[in-house]
């Protein structure tokens, strides 16, 4: 079974250069997944527009989703309803309903082959009839028309919903397109370029890379994880949680489905495979992923046939008040923009935010600008959530020191080499593959991914593989060390 996701097996990608020289430009964008791309095309014929992704195109959290683009998207439109109130919780579910809709727009105006394909949605339970009882009475105040009709498969499920008008797509072969469209337009793009720091100015924003600086005017943010702490104090408005998804031979299905239960499923098909999802949970427990990717496997085996080929993690931001983050920083930095924490919905939350600041970039109204800015008034269930995370990102953290001679799983250790905490992988040949294991970010003990082989930061999310190198932040350096040469070099 491949450790890949699905997504990146078809497309071939052309990689641009890196950015090795200052620059200066009008708009800047950070971050090239599903809001940065669909950002960047919206500025595409603005002046000077700049975009810069530490990877390649796409191929960061973007790759890792279900490509569903539906509203039916879980507990998401109850939590709203329950952390803000019925106005919000309904003009979300309008958001995601125009988030769909424009994405095919897009698609039909660029003639874009993403495998677009309507699809009925489901939203189940698989415990309790009664629980669905207040998401038909949201959709009915919403004016949503559904069907009640259980699941086309034999899965456990007491009762269910269905709607008709949402889609599942291809998200790499959407952002491909995208980035071919948007350097016809001459955006430049620079990929394998990392943003390491951030520095205001008086008129004008510096951004730091690993070896180049970029003076921009306007400054827009869609990396997943912001990469800085100040300004904004974004990271104690977020939590991280950690999913798992499989592939398998299947026969195609024209449905997607998810339920509201405390293990959740979630279920599409591609071409002539199946693709589950499920098992989320804060990156703060849980921590042994391999154990956690069996029970998906476990869950696959019992319902379904043939056997899985591609298993695969991503990490799902979410804030405290279950909306997204998308727009201004605040009053004071009116040209910062940033999008983040869609909640697990990253696909409709990306489209939409796409076209967010890039209406707030051309000083256009958006209608949905109040519903999502960052500054929005606190409520109680957002307080409540906001100490519940931070307490236990900070009991982690203590954690993660006090544990740090563990012995993991027979495959890694964390000795002390010099006087460094050093985390030691030992592949299949016997060779010992040596970390610094300290997050550059907020300085919290790694954690050995025993599934996918990387080091990861239970705290915040970064993720280094078996020889340092940074794979996911928010941190913006590697953990490498040299111990032979230079026991003090990280």
């Amino acid at each position: 079974m491949k450790q890949e996701s699905i997504w990146l097996e078809e497309v071939k990608t052309e990689v641009n250069e890196s950015l090795q020289h200052d620059i200066t430009c009008n708009i800047l964008i950070i971050g090239g997944g599903m809001a940065g791309m669909n950002a960047v095309l919206h500025l595409k014929e603005e002046k000077d527009v700049v975009l810069i992704d530490k990877d390649k195109i796409g191929y960061g959290v973007s790759s890792h989703t279900t490509g569903k683009l539906t509203y039916l998207q879980g507990t998401m439109n109850v939590d709203i309803l329950k952390s803000r109130d019925l106005d919000t919780a309904i003009k979300y579910i309008e958001s995601q309903q125009d988030a769909i809709e424009l994405a095919k727009e897009i698609i039909e105006k660029y003639d874009i082959d993403c495998n677009l394909e309507k699809n009925d949605s489901y939203l189940f339970t698989t415990t309790d009839k009664t629980k669905l009882t207040e998401y038909k009475d949201l959709f009915t105040k919403a004016n949503i028309k559904y069907e009640e009709e259980m699941l086309p498969i034999n899965i456990p499920c007491v009762d269910a919903i269905k709607v008709k008008d949402t889609y599942v797509f291809h998200p790499i072969k959407y952002i491909e397109k995208l980035k071919q469209i948007v350097k016809e337009s001459n955006v430049q793009i620079y990929e394998n370029t990392t943003a390491i720091d951030l520095d205001i100015k008086d008129d004008y924003y510096e951004i730091k890379t690993e070896k180049a600086k970029i003076k921009t005017k306007k400054l827009i943010i869609c990396t997943h994880y912001p990469f800085f702490i100040i300004p904004g104090l974004i990271p104690l408005k977020l939590s991280l949680y950690n999913s798992y998804a499989l592939s398998a031979p299947n026969e195609n299905r024209k449905f997607n489905a998810i339920n509201i239960d405390e293990e959740t499923y979630s279920i599409r098909y591609y071409k002539d495979n199946i693709i589950v999802g499920g098992f989320s949970h804060p990156i703060y427990n849980h921590l042994d992923y391999k154990s956690e990717e069996d029970k998906l496997i476990t869950f696959y085996q019992k319902h379904f046939k043939g056997t899985p080929d591609n298993l695969w993690q991503t990490h799902d931001l979410t804030s405290h008040d279950y909306l997204p983050l998308i727009g201004r920083l605040n009053e004071k930095h009116p040209n910062l923009l940033i999008a983040t924490a869609f909640n697990k919905w990253g696909m409709t939350n990306g489209i939409l935010a796409g076209k967010i600041l890039s209406d707030l970039i051309k000083n256009k109204e958006n209608k949905y600008e109040s519903l999502f800015k960052l500054n929005r008034k606190i409520t109680l269930k957002e307080t409540l959530n906001f100490i519940a995370s931070n307490f236990m990102i900070g009991t982690t953290y203590v954690n993660s020191k006090l544990n740090k001679n563990k012995d993991f799983y027979n495959q890694s250790y964390v000795t002390n080499i010099n006087g460094i905490s050093c985390g030691v992988y030992i592949d299949k040949d016997g060779k010992e593959h040596i970390v610094k294991n300290t997050c550059p970010h907020f300085k919290c003990s790694l954690i050995f991914n025993n599934a996918d082989k990387t080091w990861d930061c239970p705290c915040h999310g970064s993720r280094f593989d078996i020889d340092g190198n940074l794979i996911e932040g928010p941190s913006v350096f590697d953990i490498k060390i040299d111990i032979k040469n230079n026991p003090n070099n990280t």
